[in-house]
């Protein structure tokens, strides 16, 4: 008898054990939540390598929030990026999670977009759109609201997706970038986009009169007024903004039944490099996100 009664003692032990387990356990208390960090380094494997990506998630973000692509320039560092342009803080005040990815080499070793250059053979359609996807199914994050932004190459990147993959990029933003010749020759494959150009009229790197140097494929797009305007008709554009100072031109193609709008921002002290507000009027990053925002 003693034993019987022994024997059930360290079953009722053994099972007071396994409760208190359970309601230690964010799976099972409805008390115990707390915060996971998503925020990280990821890797993804496409093109017969893996390539590198960097997420930021803000706290307590709600299933179904935007996501926003920022892809730095040639020669570029996706790690420095994110630490140097303040997006992840525009994603903390504005509920939308954001993704650093990093460029592969082209054929001379240095970092890059390939936005349909002759210099690349990476499939970085295929791998950003790849990026988004599993974005979207992990994070439960919205695929209509996924938009893409970049400086330079990476401006040249975001023309690139948005012609190519208007399924899952629906705005983009080009800081001191343009259409390569590839994306241009492709133009009439596009449907209608919002579009956001950023520009420096002392810009020598990527002129906006279109002379940019050929090599590479780099240039043989037409100036940036004209891709305005081209991106103005695909949307149906029914009126346009103006505005002009000595130091700012804005020009917006409104289209009032489907507010697929081109913004054009010229400043016009501007060189090569992103206008953070200070000596400009432009603060690119606050900018992206009022224009990402309007849909």
């Amino acid at each position: 008898m003693k034993n019987i009664l022994f024997f059930l003692l360290i079953i009722q032990l053994i099972s007071c054990g396994k409760d208190e387990t359970l309601i230690n356990s964010n799976q099972n208390s409805d008390d115990f939540q707390p915060y996971i960090n998503y925020s990280g380094s990821y890797t993804l494997y496409h093109g017969g390598k893996n390539r590198l990506f960097h997420y930021y998630h803000p706290q307590n973000l709600p299933e179904n929030s935007p996501l926003v692509f920022v892809l730095h320039g040639y020669n570029g560092n996706a790690s420095n990026f994110m630490d140097w342009f303040p997006m992840k803080e525009l994603a903390d005040k504005n509920g939308f999670a954001v993704v650093f990815p990093q460029g592969s080499k082209d054929n001379k070793g240095t970092p890059h977009w390939n936005s349909n250059l002759t210099i690349s053979n990476v499939d970085d359609v295929g791998f950003l759109s790849k990026v988004a996807k599993y974005l979207h199914n992990t994070y439960n994050l919205n695929p209509d609201k996924t938009f893409t932004c970049g400086y330079s190459n990476g401006g040249f990147m975001s023309y690139e997706l948005i012609l190519k993959k208007p399924d899952i990029f629906k705005a983009a933003a080009s800081i001191n970038g343009t259409m390569s010749y590839g994306s241009w020759k492709n133009r009439l494959i596009a449907s209608p986009s919002p579009i956001l150009q950023i520009s420096g009229k002392l810009d020598r790197i990527v002129p906006v009169d279109g002379l940019v140097s050929l090599y590479g494929g780099w240039g043989g797009a037409p100036g940036i007024e004209e891709i305005m305007k081209f991106w103005s008709e695909i949307n149906n554009s029914d009126s346009l903004w103006t505005v002009e100072s000595n130091t700012l031109k804005i020009k917006k193609y409104i289209d009032s039944k489907s507010k697929n709008d081109v913004w054009f921002y010229l400043e016009k002290n501007l060189d090569h490099r992103i206008p953070m507000g200070g000596n400009y009027h432009v603060h690119s990053p606050s900018l992206i996100w009022e224009f990402f925002s309007n849909f």
